[in-house]
């Protein structure tokens, strides 16, 4: 496998034969910017022609260029594997020096000069069109300078990269007298590349990667594109390219808007996509992605089986943003809203509900049965709130997820029939780690867990009970805006809250039945709970904090009450009985007091660090005996962390 390299000057590699260069779609847009990497070049070149007048051995190189020649029928282009920025700006820089010998110079041998750029670069025989530069990317604006019909460029030409660097240029050369553009003419012959050639048995993917590897990282997106229009194992027409680029860049590109995350938005989708097919989330780096896509997908053997994995990707890319950033009149928007807050935990699953309850018809989402599907998505809900309420942290299942469409196709091959109850038979017997808390466990511990650790879950959790059963809700997406999580119980006590001892305050503080949320927390601060009550109840247009008129102090016994309150209004809403599970799966773990937490330490370790603590009211009181600083967190979040790092033999406080 045969790697040639050639020194040609960049007028002779453009101008020198007939064969046009064609710039693959796995390439990056045109980027160079006109006062930046073009005046560079241009300028450069102008120093290297006065420090070297009279001086006609000495040669300026610009660079190294890797093309392949490529045949189809009997047409050969050179496909451009590295330097189609320095390509591209040549033919501008030519484009231009050929219109300013038209429109200004215009003596015979400018004319002539003219005529014969013009023939390099475009010429035309009945509907036959042979042009310099085949880029697919703004094809019509770079067809019209490639041509000269300069006249007829229009404000969609005028936005593209193209035209703002050709103008540049012309304008440049036009501030210049003859003499000074006819030296910079004269010294393109003495601007050199190193053309290197790479024969036909030579893979363009793996150089591709690696020459890239040392620049700007290549995206996942970018490799597997690079991957998908290789076109390895077959041949395509130019006709039958257009039609794949259209479909991959106006069909799935398209979908991802943020333009200056696209790259990243892409890669992202790939992981999930890879899940899907799968059943395994990749790593997230672009040469894992891309290699795990390679190993999935196979070796692409024709134009079907091209345009079929393309028109899949439109199919799922549709999907993955819809769920993640779009709307569907049949998804209901508050299930969604709540769970595009953990949106690449639950990706793959939901991908799979939204596939296997609808059809895609002409780029959308036909819905067979909306009350299915969204049955389905709030058993997802259901169970990311359990775990959430309970204590378990979500990384445990981001590897579990996107195995559970195929646990549930292992048990039922029709199991989408009633996707909400497979789904709610599986997460409840799975292995613990996994498994969906049940009822009574979330009772036994919801008074103990600190939730506030978690904010915007939180947030999220308090506003999805807000909204439960209401037609007029907040949204996730643009109804946030100034909504703060507000303690009932201020985090710090004053004398308005006298009769809060400070052990109540510190194991009650940022649990669920004294938190709430408000769109004025500054006007709350640390009243009393009457005026708190008031403003919260009254003014606010949260309808959750009604239930504060319920209580006409607001004590341990109130903050215990509210939580279960709030807790018999989830589980009602989302169909969950303290029935429907068997609790002997989760055992009653006997609450571990600080008194009983200091003997089993006594027991069963050396005690020597808490001689002299006896008896302790609260965690606080053993935080402040081992000089723990607390500050405004949960003393035993604090203790159980300074346990873990410094104490790891004595027991849990949990």
């Amino acid at each position: 496998m045969a790697i040639e390299g050639h020194q040609k000057n960049i007028k002779d590699l453009i101008m020198g034969d007939n064969m046009s260069f064609h710039i693959p779609i796995y390439q990056r847009t045109y980027t160079w910017q006109a006062k930046s990497e073009v005046d560079k070049l241009i300028d450069d070149i102008g120093e290297f022609a006065q420090e070297h007048e009279g001086n006609s051995k000495a040669d300026y190189y610009i660079g190294n260029i890797i093309v392949k020649n490529q045949t189809r029928g009997f047409v050969t282009e050179r496909v451009v594997i590295d330097g189609q920025q320095r390509i591209t700006t040549t033919i501008l820089i030519l484009c231009a020096i050929r219109d300013i010998y038209l429109s200004k110079i215009k003596t015979e041998n400018a004319l002539e000069s003219a005529r014969v750029i013009c023939r390099a670069l475009f010429s035309q025989e009945g509907d036959y069109i042979r042009i310099k530069l085949n880029n697919m990317e703004h094809q019509r604006t770079l067809n019209t300078l490639l041509s000269g019909e300069i006249q007829t460029i229009d404000l969609a030409d005028r936005s593209t990269n193209y035209w703002k660097n050709y103008n540049h240029i012309f304008r440049k050369f036009d501030a210049w007298n003859e003499y000074r553009l006819q030296n910079f003419v004269d010294i393109l012959e003495r601007v050199k590349v190193v053309v290197i050639f790479l024969d036909e048995d030579q893979d363009e993917n793996s150089v591709f990667e690696s020459i890239n590897s040392a620049g700007k990282r290549l995206s996942g997106a970018d490799l597997i594109k690079n991957f998908i229009f290789t076109f390895k194992k077959f041949q395509v027409t130019h006709y039958e390219e257009k039609q794949l680029i259209e479909l991959y860049t106006n069909k799935f590109e398209a979908l991802f808007t943020n333009l200056t995350e696209r790259e990243d938005d892409i890669e992202a989708f790939f992981r999930e996509y890879l899940a899907v097919k799968t059943a395994e989330k990749v790593t997230k780096d672009a040469k894992v992605v891309h290699h795990a896509f390679k190993k999935w997908a196979g070796e692409i053997v024709d134009f079907g089986a091209c345009k079929n994995l393309i028109l899949d990707l439109i199919k799922w890319g549709t999907i993955y943003q819809t769920l993640r950033v779009g709307f569907h009149s049949d998804i209901d928007k508050n299930s969604l809203g709540y769970l595009r807050s953990s949106f690449f935990t639950y990706a793959t699953l939901l991908m799979d509900i939204v596939a296997k309850l609808s059809t895609f018809e002409e780029g959308k989402i036909v819905v067979y049965d909306k009350r299915l599907l969204n049955k389905a998505i709030s058993k997802v809900v259901a169970y990311d709130v359990c775990r959430f309420l309970s204590g378990d942290s979500a990384k445990t299942i981001t590897r579990f997820v996107p195995t559970i469409p195929k646990k549930l196709e292992a048990k039922d091959i029709n199991y989408w029939h009633d996707y909400a109850a497979a789904f709610e038979n599986l997460v409840t017997s799975t292995p613990e780690g996994y498994r969906q808390p049940s009822a009574g466990l979330i009772e036994r511990r919801i008074t103990d867990i600190d939730l506030y650790r978690n904010k915007n879950q939180l947030l999220k959790f308090i506003v999805l009970m807000e909204n439960l059963g209401h037609n007029e809700v907040i949204s996730f997406d643009d109804g946030l805006k100034g909504c703060q999580i507000e303690h009932i119980m201020p985090q710090t006590l004053n004398g308005q809250w006298s009769g809060i001892s400070e052990a109540i305050h510190q194991q009650y503080l940022h649990t669920l039945g004294n938190l709430s949320i408000t769109f004025d927390n500054q006007g709350l601060s640390n009243k009393g709970f009457s005026e708190k009550k008031r403003l919260l109840a009254e003014k606010s247009r949260i309808r959750l904090n009604q239930m504060l008129l319920d209580y006409e102090v607001f004590d341990e016994s109130a903050i215990k009450d509210r939580a279960y309150k709030i807790l018999e209004r989830f589980f009602k809403g989302y169909g969950i009985q303290k029935s429907d599970y068997n609790d002997e799966l989760e055992p009653v773990i006997e609450e571990i007091t600080p008194f009983k937490w200091l003997e089993s330490v006594r027991l069963t370790n050396d005690d020597h660090d808490l001689n002299g603590l006896n008896n302790p009211r609260s965690w606080k009181t053993i935080c402040d005996f081992l000089q723990i600083d607390v500050g405004q967190d949960s003393a035993h979040r604090r203790l159980e962390q300074w346990l873990q790092r410094n104490k790891p033999q004595w027991p849990s406080t949990f």
